[in-house]
């Protein structure tokens, strides 16, 4: 699936971007050695040994790969051991769209220690939302090649940069209930200045991120609003809506699929039969996800 034409990134006060430079040290997202392959696995001609070759000068960046290479869930036929089959097996755009969630880390690492709880409990939606995303794509055969994880990573990565803007109110902004109302994104920017959304959509852009995750970010509250990268933020939306009943409720039965209507977006934007598909496949995947999420984390 192409990465669909560019969407302009949210603006956001320039007071919120200072402060966010101050607390963060730096806007730039993107050590140098994942900025260099990055640079490689964007070009359609990329050369797999070659990327394979700059990823390894970064140990921290290498082992993320080799991690999530052999996850469950992308399920390697037997274990991969060197870098250069990891990159081999899981292809350039994986391997593009995995060098950008390596570097999510060390950015949330900034978050003060006091948050470190909350941080947590947003790194665990955040994967357990990827891995959601990725099993949808595949049921929906919707063909996303590996954004569809990055954007369930990053889709709420403007809270983690809401706590390093606001760490004293950040808990009265987003109490992180998972019990979102429509009006969420308002009262952020009545609150704050800017929603979530808008906060990592903007990151996300300043870094120069491809535009389809950049929209997924911006518009998954929304995802109607997301013009030519509608399908991937329709795809988060879903899979957002059914992760926030999952850690809500601490258990996934129970969840009720015709509430969820960014699946019907998704069925209203030409992916045949994708509530049914959703409402079918919804418990059993919910029952599954928790435990992938925490291999992943745990490594």
């Amino acid at each position: 699936m192409s990465d669909g034409q560019s969407l302009p990134g949210p603006e956001i006060p320039e007071a919120l971007i200072s402060r966010l430079g101050r607390g963060l040290g730096s806007l730039k997202m993107l050590p140098s050695v994942a900025q260099e392959a990055l640079e490689v696995a964007n070009s359609s001609e990329c050369d797999l040994v070659k990327l394979a070759v700059i990823i390894q000068k970064d140990l921290r960046l290498t082992t993320f790969i080799l991690r999530l290479a052999n996850s469950t869930l992308f399920a390697p036929p037997k274990p991969i051991a060197s870098l250069h089959q990891a990159v081999l097996f899981i292809g350039r755009r994986k391997a593009r769209d995995f060098i950008i969630t390596s570097c999510l880390e060390g950015v949330a690492a900034k978050v003060p220690h006091e948050l470190q709880e909350r941080q947590s409990l947003l790194w665990l939606h955040g994967f357990l939302t990827a891995i959601l995303a990725v099993r949808l794509n595949d049921l929906l055969q919707l063909k996303f090649q590996g954004e569809e994880f990055t954007a369930g990573l990053m889709h709420d990565f403007g809270r983690t940069l809401m706590s390093v803007l606001d760490p004293v109110n950040t808990s009265s902004i987003d109490p992180l209930d998972f019990d979102e109302p429509s009006q969420i994104e308002g009262r952020e920017r009545s609150m704050l200045g800017a929603s979530h959304a808008e906060i990592g959509a903007w990151f996300a852009a300043h870094n120069e991120l491809p535009p389809a995750l950049i929209a997924a970010i911006q518009f998954h509250h929304q995802p109607e609003n997301a013009g030519p990268n509608l399908k991937l933020a329709a795809l988060i939306a879903t899979a957002d809506h059914a992760v926030n009943y999952l850690q809500r409720e601490g258990v996934g039965k129970g969840y009720n699929p015709l509430m969820n209507p960014a699946a019907l977006v998704l069925e209203n934007h030409g992916v045949p039969s994708a509530t049914k598909t959703f409402g079918t496949a919804i418990e059993k995947l919910l029952h599954e996800i928790p435990g992938l999420a925490q291999s992943m984390i745990q490594g």
